[in-house]
């Protein structure tokens, strides 16, 4: 709807948040009447100071914009702004949407229904399987997974989603030609091929603490519901938690050991209302419209199973699984298949993502 060159000119602005920039819009209609505005005009929107007034009457944001459109065009990074058609429908109505985003990858409409996934950057090895666990049974559904690319439990997420060939969405705290940490280089090469990273932060601007603050309302506003892990009464991941209850999202929380007040914030979601979280199950439980879609993708698999080019076993094998953990002598009973042709089928579909292995010698249908 606007050009970018009149969208980052008022960004730029330095005081000027994405509130202050709503309000602006709606007095003048466009960030270009906005920087037309007399000093007067300007003073009647509440929050703008003399500062702003003089930033723009100068004109000093224009070497920043110069700046920004620089290095969109070096680093062939991507903008969709709010008044964008491809601009994510849900984050349009959380509180304080982002103005613009810059990102590298591809958005989709598959992350519509998207889950985020955070907690403490320094997980112990229970954190680290509960994860992983938990966010490979949301991508084996498809399901996007949403974090922040952060140490421990974000990179667990995003990895996981990668594993399994499914979309991941990485919100950062800072500008997009800033890596932190700096050891997710390579990580964040993945998620652009699997999904997309993005950032609301202006190039060459100084990081600050309080961007890892604003990034949260970005995670849990793409979401619908979010996943904590062994957070802390401290932990940045309750700040995402609480914006979630706000933008009216559904919160998850996995217990961790009641003698370790280190991962106390989990506990503390738990009292206050967030949902115990022990399976995959327990968060598909909350979203009847998730469920359905799940239903589909299975009756799919069930009617187009001879244009999958699925053996006669291996039909069997998927039409007697559920989503419920299921020992293999009793596939080998169901089915009525001798155990050396479960086995094989077994293996072939865990290959082609069908199904997936549990401790045990236990199975269950992925799709």
């Amino acid at each position: 709807m606007y050009p970018l060159k009149e969208i980052l000119s008022l960004l730029c602005v330095d005081g000027i948040g994405p509130k202050t920039y709503f309000q602006l819009i709606k007095k003048f209609g466009s960030p270009q009447k906005v920087l037309e505005a007399t000093s007067n005009e300007l003073k009647e929107i509440p929050r703008v100071n003399n500062d702003i007034v003089e930033q723009i009457n100068l004109r000093s944001y224009e070497k920043c914009v110069s700046i920004q459109l620089d290095w969109i065009k070096y680093s062939k990074a991507k903008t969709v702004s709010y008044w964008d058609d491809n601009y994510p429908e849900i984050l349009k109505f959380i509180y304080d949407p982002p103005i613009l985003l810059f990102y590298y990858g591809e958005l989709s409409e598959e992350d519509d229904f998207s889950l985020a996934v955070v907690g403490t950057r320094h997980p112990d090895e229970y954190g680290k399987r509960a994860t992983r666990e938990i966010a490979e049974s949301i991508a084996d559904n498809k399901i996007t997974i949403v974090s922040g690319m952060a140490r421990g439990i974000d990179s667990i997420a995003h990895y996981s989603a990668i594993k399994k060939n499914s979309r991941t969405i990485a919100v950062l705290g800072t500008s997009l030609d800033t890596i932190y940490p700096a050891e997710n280089r390579s990580l964040m090469k993945k998620i652009q091929e699997n999904g997309a990273v993005i950032s609301e932060f202006l190039v060459g601007k100084k990081m600050v603490p309080g961007n890892f603050v604003m990034r949260n309302r970005i995670i849990s506003g793409l979401s619908r519901g979010i996943i904590v892990t062994q957070a802390s009464n401290k932990s940045g991941a309750l700040i995402t938690a609480y914006n979630a209850n706000t933008q009216n999202r559904e919160v998850f929380a996995i217990p961790g050991n009641i003698l370790n007040n280190r991962y106390g914030g989990c506990h503390r979601l738990i009292k206050t209302g967030a949902k115990l979280v022990e399976s995959f199950e327990d968060i598909i439980s909350e979203f009847p419209q998730l469920q359905n879609k799940l239903k589909k993708q299975v009756n799919w698999i069930e009617e187009n199973a001879n244009n999958i080019k699925l053996t006669d076993v291996e039909k069997k094998v998927i039409n007697t699984l559920t989503k419920d953990a299921m020992y293999v002598d009793d596939i080998v009973f169901e089915s009525k298949c001798s155990h050396l042709e479960i086995m094989s089928s077994l293996l072939n579909l865990e290959l082609k993502g069908y199904v997936k292995q549990l401790p045990g010698k236990h199975y269950i249908r992925v799709i």
